[in-house]
């Protein structure tokens, strides 16, 4: 009987090893892709050993971070936010809330960031990378939030104008005769010139807050 069990307790240990062993190898493989560029490669590769072991911590965070190569913030924030429930060093758990910070934003979900980079400094308070990611997207949400203010003002501003608008409007066309279909009054096209501006003054402002938003202003940690 004590024969039969070291004998099974050796066929244990040996199967857990070449298992060990060929995440591991498979790992490397998807870390090699990984620093060539070759994220699609890379990512088959972490697919491979978390099928192998699908709670290895390490395939599951670098899988995250090719993910978030790739533009995929949702699902490396699935990953990470997994991550962050499971039982890891506390150096190992700054990253992963370090990393989730950044594809909150990646999402534009630019207040769940701030959180998972204020979580990541509890745990590590003078991690710089960090502190500035957080400051970052503190100001981000600043830009935001003057922006959706000054948008609303504007629209205040339209409803209140608008009718006294009508009234004027209605008062210089009885007194000042109809352009022809085929013209239009200096005060059209004074207004045309107006809106224009403003249309592209708005679409430039869009554009450069999109850039802001695109990457946090440092990349993800590896292991």
């Amino acid at each position: 009987m004590r024969t039969t069990l070291l004998l099974i307790l050796s066929v244990f240990f040996l199967i857990n090893d070449v298992t060990s062993q060929s995440v591991n190898s498979t790992l490397r493989q998807g870390n090699s892709k990984y620093n060539e560029g070759e994220f699609q490669e890379a990512e088959l590769n972490y697919r491979r050993a978390l099928e192998r072991d699908p709670s290895d911590a390490r395939a599951l965070y670098n899988l995250s971070n090719v993910l978030y190569k790739q533009g995929r913030y949702d699902e490396a924030s699935n990953i990470l936010e997994g991550l962050a429930n499971m039982n890891l060093p506390d150096s190992k758990r700054a990253d992963v809330l370090h990393n989730l910070g950044n594809t909150k934003l990646g999402e534009q979900k630019v207040k769940d960031g701030i959180e998972a980079y204020k979580d990541a400094l509890r745990i590590r308070p003078q991690d710089m990378d960090t502190r500035h990611n957080l400051a970052y997207a503190m100001k981000l949400l600043q830009e935001q939030e003057q922006q959706q203010q000054e948008n609303q003002d504007d629209q205040d501003q339209d409803q209140q104008d608008q009718k006294p608008e009508d009234q004027q409007q209605g008062e210089q066309q009885e007194q000042q005769p109809q352009p022809r279909p085929d013209q239009i009054s200096p005060q059209d096209a004074e207004r045309i010139l107006d809106a224009l501006n403003q249309q592209e003054q708005k679409v430039q402002e869009n554009i450069d807050r999109e850039e802001k938003q695109r990457l946090p202003a440092r990349v993800q940690r590896e292991w």
